[in-house]
């Protein structure tokens, strides 16, 4: 029965990767979520196949194995973060979980020597991968809930709440079960296996019946071009409360102002306004929609010699924003430029 679950998992993977393959042009994001199935083939087939340690299929076998937790670690990054772009460092955190046990075979077969002669770096080496492992996987479920009420898509919110979720719980267990506990029982396979077929299963479904966009979004727009079609003539009475509420009201200016918060402010239930700000203005992210506007009045202060007394900080808090960092990042993706830069230019400008 285990083996039986293990090979319809594979079959799964196998077909997600084969439909995602042509779309790995569109979006980075799309060709790490490849590389992640393929190593949960790694990891089916290390348990079905079973090869002989010093064969080339072992080895590699036992690097898509690896890689495993530190490739779905940099997925949750890359689609579920706040317009995160992988930095080097990630990469290189990600891939320890690799380069640390291959490292240690190599050294072990030129020198012909077990590291569990050795008590202390052996279980320093062990531990600290294995502890390294569920850091990376309890970070991933941060990401996903940190940014999970947040998001307008409906769909990528059930797979934020439901499928990362179990991915990284089934994940953990699978780590301190097998590696750490070291559990035998002749159900846990079974149990490990089914569900692993049912969660590849549901990852299909919410990847290729509902939307095509709603995991991994094709075409990168910033906040200014999103807006644009809130300036459609065509507005529902909803919509048109909307944005009276941010152009007239100013309530992006409130502080750690949510989606639930604007609801019930406006007397629209909150299903309804994610459908709104996510199908007729075309935002993802509610932070964008409101950063939006922050932006925009920053950036009209910025641009009035009645406002060069302000720092920016001052007038970024005023606006809404709670962080100069965050300001910095959501000018400069609408920009291109620093806040800093954008005010001495348009200074030059008007001298």
């Amino acid at each position: 029965m285990a083996e039986f679950f293990s090979h319809f998992a594979l079959a799964q993977i196998v077909m997600c990767a084969l439909l995602l393959f042509p779309l790995r042009k569109q979006n980075p994001s799309i060709k790490l979520f490849i590389l992640l199935m393929l190593c949960s083939c790694g990891y089916l087939l290390s348990s079905l196949i079973q090869p002989e340690s010093s064969t080339v299929l072992a080895w590699f076998l036992q690097v898509t194995l690896n890689a495993l937790p530190g490739v779905f670690w940099l997925v949750s990054l890359s689609v579920f973060g706040d317009h995160s772009i992988l930095q080097r460092w990630q990469y290189v955190v990600a891939s320890l979980t690799m380069v640390v046990p291959l490292t240690t075979s190599l050294i072990e077969m030129i020198f012909a020597f077990s590291l569990q002669d050795y008590v202390a770096i052996y279980g320093l080496v062990k531990y600290g991968m294995l502890l390294l492992e569920l850091v990376l996987i309890s970070h991933a479920l941060i990401i996903s809930f940190k940014h999970w009420r947040d998001d307008l898509v409906q769909e990528r919110r059930y797979i934020r709440g439901g499928v990362i979720t179990i991915s990284a719980l089934y994940i953990i267990a699978v780590i301190v079960l097998e590696q750490l506990l070291h559990v035998e029982w002749a159900g846990l396979n079974i149990v490990i296996n089914f569900l692993l077929a049912a969660l590849v299963t549901a990852i299909n479904f919410l990847l290729f019946q509902l939307k095509e966009s709603s995991l991994f979004e094709t075409v990168n727009v910033s906040i200014t071009e999103e807006i644009k079609s809130a300036e459609s003539p065509k507005q529902s009475k909803e919509l048109i409360k909307v944005v009276e509420s941010m152009e007239q009201g100013k309530l992006y200016q409130q502080d750690g102002l949510t989606i639930s918060g604007l609801a019930k402010h406006l007397g629209i239930h909150e299903y309804k306004l994610r459908n709104l700000i996510n199908g007729e203005l075309n935002y993802r992210n509610f932070n964008d929609f409101l950063n939006y506007y922050r932006i925009k009045e920053v950036t009209e202060s910025l641009s009035s010699a009645d406002f060069n007394h302000l720092p920016v900080l001052t007038l970024a808090l005023e606006s809404g924003f709670r962080s100069l960092s965050s300001f910095n990042k959501a000018f400069k993706n609408t920009h291109g430029i620093t806040p800093t830069a954008y005010r001495k230019r348009n200074k030059s400008d008007l001298s």
